[in-house]
């Protein structure tokens, strides 16, 4: 199987931190002919990374469908709760950071330049503080944001919490997260992961952020 992933892409680091954190022996590349070219859309017609190529070439875009294939396939070790209850809440955890914190800072760091800077900037801005007030309500004071143990649901928020305070800045919040504290103590304590710690480390020449988590 092969990833297509770009180091600086928000979207394909959960995926990354998934494959780490289960050791899983996946070739990782760059889109072919870049993320635009036609060469790559004739392989993943959403022209979108992630996109993982399956052992039987089918192309599977998007990192949520992604992580959930790896899960299935690969069950050891277990990125998923096996209780109803705890498998909802990482689930739950997951919409969270990819719907209410990836993405509006996603839009934002398009937004960033004040002179190309639109009335969505300000829907974004609020829709990510909604988030982080959110998600610090179900972040409790274990290491990780569903317990004791890495899960799927921190594959997608330390990536996206790493990206927090340079775009926050970019907006004049430079100190946004210290606003919730469970977060900060959450980056802190879920940083130290070898999975999550490598994941920051290639996403980090991009933001120039190394010693966020």
């Amino acid at each position: 199987m092969i990833l297509y992933s770009e180091d600086s892409s928000p979207f394909s680091a959960p995926v990354r931190t998934a494959i780490y954190a289960k050791g899983l022996k996946i070739d990782i590349e760059p889109p072919p002919g870049g993320l635009l070219s036609a060469k790559f859309h004739a392989i993943n017609s959403f022209g979108t990374i992630p996109c993982l190529i399956l052992e039987s070439g089918t192309p599977l875009p998007e990192s949520a469908a992604i992580m959930e294939y790896l899960e299935d396939k690969f069950p050891e070790p277990s990125l998923r709760p096996g209780e109803p209850e705890a498998k909802a809440r990482v689930r739950l955890l997951q919409r969270i950071g990819e719907l209410q914190i990836m993405t509006p800072l996603v839009e934002l760091w398009r937004h960033a330049d004040p002179a190309k800077r639109d009335q969505s900037a300000a829907l974004w801005l609020t829709r990510l503080i909604r988030g982080l007030s959110s998600l610090q309500s179900y972040v409790g004071a274990e290491r990780f944001a569903a317990g004791s143990q890495l899960t799927l649901a921190d594959c997608e928020l330390a990536p996206a919490l790493f990206m927090l305070p340079k775009v926050a800045a970019a907006y004049g919040k430079p100190a946004l997260l210290e606003a919730y504290p469970p977060l900060g103590r959450y980056v802190e304590s879920s940083g130290g992961h070898p999975a999550i710690r490598r994941v920051l480390d290639e996403m980090a020449p991009t933001w120039e952020l190394r010693d966020a988590a």
